[in-house]
């Protein structure tokens, strides 16, 4: 199992919930509910992390969650987390 675990801000839009991940742009997705955001951001971060890593490219550095909601105020703000060993 290779856990890993990033900050992802979910924001609300007339049609969906978009999904940003401040330390992985890249990885950028959204659902139609909440619980297919999640899925889809651990499948968007699992993708850019792998190909990073299989690239021989370190994964990004983590960002406090605190940090994150301090900078995303009026957002809701988790940490998704994902094993790799998955995708």
């Amino acid at each position: 199992m290779e856990l890993v675990s990033y900050a992802a801000v979910f924001t609300p839009t007339a049609k969906e919930i978009q999904v940003d991940f401040p330390d992985v742009p890249e990885a950028f997705t959204q659902g139609q509910t909440m619980d297919e955001a999640i899925e889809n951001a651990k499948l968007g971060l699992a993708i850019v992390i792998n190909d990073k890593l299989g690239h021989f490219e370190p994964a990004p550095k983590v960002t406090p969650l605190e940090q994150v909601q301090k900078a995303f105020p009026d957002h809701e703000v988790r940490m998704v987390e994902v094993d790799l060993e998955k995708y």
